[in-house]
């Protein structure tokens, strides 16, 4: 009997990764409001030098309403002072995320986010100082009308300007997390999915709450884009030869003991049946062979050494073919090893193939102690190697534990 807890060293672990976020979080908004503070003594000279790239004469520029002249100041501090907190933030994050990495992982996400720190911290300068006035200067030859004097309502310019602005940094922060996602959550994964789209619904709001008024038209097309760009990162981003598909959750068995399993899906190289629903409860990691390629059996220690895993499950073979690191850490950490055998084939008659796959899910179930109900009637002692089981009935229980 189990019960679908999870244990008070898993919650105080939860507590604390999310007291160091908020500290985090609080760090980077202090930062924040010291930058935009130190900015407002300066706005002013910063809108005049902004006004003046554009080249107009003053008598030909003017502010419409008050509330937009506001509006003008305080979002030129808020987006400054974003622009100089940013490093910082990328930084709080890197610190944040990198104890839970694999050395692979860590290297990428750093230069991803120093990259995406680089281009946000350049492109918003150049799009307000280069960008805007040369495109304001080519539509105003484009549209002059002669004889008739032009007149600018510069608080309207920058609403404009803004709002794009704004776009372009959700959109490469999008697109970073989406990467980081992709890296962090195995494309196999049950939580794949969701996890992107998670992020596509987030940042499609506020790209929405952005894009009002004038620049509605720009909705659609950046949202589509940022879509699409994000299937093609996905697509870059090469699968893992051993992967973490399903995370599982602990169980607490009726003694109290704790029950976390890991179900190794080998494929052996082809040889052995793949897992089909698996329990929920189970960590499930799937490779395509440990025995014969180094990398694959190290990505699988480290899954391992992620959580602190009391059963380690093995589909294929009797688990002894495993490498010797592999066991010394099982040994070390005094998680148990149980081997299925499913390479045996034994437990069932040759072609009866759906009380084959039924045996091997009550196999499982019973191996990560979940209830399953099935026939006992189905259910005869194994006749012994070099005699078949007769068509209809399997045996139980066909595992080695090690």
């Amino acid at each position: 009997m189990t019960m679908d807890v999870a244990p008070s060293d898993t919650l105080d672990d939860i507590s604390t990764h999310f007291n160091e976020a908020f500290t985090f979080i609080k760090n980077w908004l202090i930062s924040f409001l010291f930058a935009s503070i130190f900015i407002s003594f300066f706005i002013d000279e910063i809108i005049s030098t902004w006004i003046s790239s554009f080249e107009f004469e003053i008598s030909e520029l003017t502010v419409y309403s008050p509330e937009r002249w506001l509006r003008m100041r305080w979002g030129t501090v808020m987006l400054a002072g974003l622009i100089i907190s940013i490093p910082y933030g990328s930084f709080l994050i890197s610190k944040f995320v990198n104890p839970g990495l694999y050395p692979f992982e860590r290297k990428f996400i750093l230069y991803l986010i120093g990259f995406s720190t680089l281009v946000i911290c350049t492109i918003v300068p150049y799009c307000w100082f280069v960008i805007s006035p040369t495109i304001m200067k080519e539509f105003t030859e484009i549209t002059a009308i002669e004889q008739i004097s032009s007149s600018y309502d510069i608080s309207m310019i920058y609403t404009i300007v803004l709002g794009i602005t704004w776009s372009i940094v959700i959109a490469i922060i999008s697109l970073t997390s989406q990467s980081i996602s992709g890296i962090l959550v195995d494309r196999d994964n049950i939580e794949s999915t969701p996890v992107k789209w998670r992020i596509h619904m987030i940042s499609l709001f506020i790209l929405y709450l952005l894009l009002s008024g004038p620049l509605s038209p720009l909705w659609l097309p950046l949202s589509v884009s940022i879509i699409i760009l994000t299937e093609f990162i996905h697509a870059l981003i090469p699968s893992k030869s051993t992967s973490l598909i399903q995370s599982g959750f602990t169980t607490l068995n009726s003694d109290g003991s704790i029950n976390r399993v890991a179900v190794l899906d080998c494929n052996c190289e082809d040889s052995c049946p793949s897992l089909i629903n698996p329990p929920s409860n189970v960590a499930v990691i799937k490779t395509e062979s440990i025995c014969l390629n180094d990398e694959s059996n190290e990505r699988v220690i480290q899954i391992l050494k992620s959580k602190r895993y009391t059963k380690f499950i093995v589909t294929g073979c009797n688990g002894i073919p495993i490498p010797k690191i592999t066991k010394e850490y099982l040994n070390s950490s005094s998680t148990e090893l149980v081997g299925l055998s499913w390479l045996d084939k034994r437990g069932f008659h040759p072609e009866d193939n759906n009380l084959a796959e039924k045996r091997r899910v009550i196999q499982l179930n019973q191996e990560c102690n979940n209830h399953s109900n099935y026939d006992n009637s189905i259910v005869i002692s194994d006749p012994g190697w070099g005699r078949y089981i007769p068509p209809g009935y399997i045996s139980l229980p066909q595992y080695d534990q090690n």
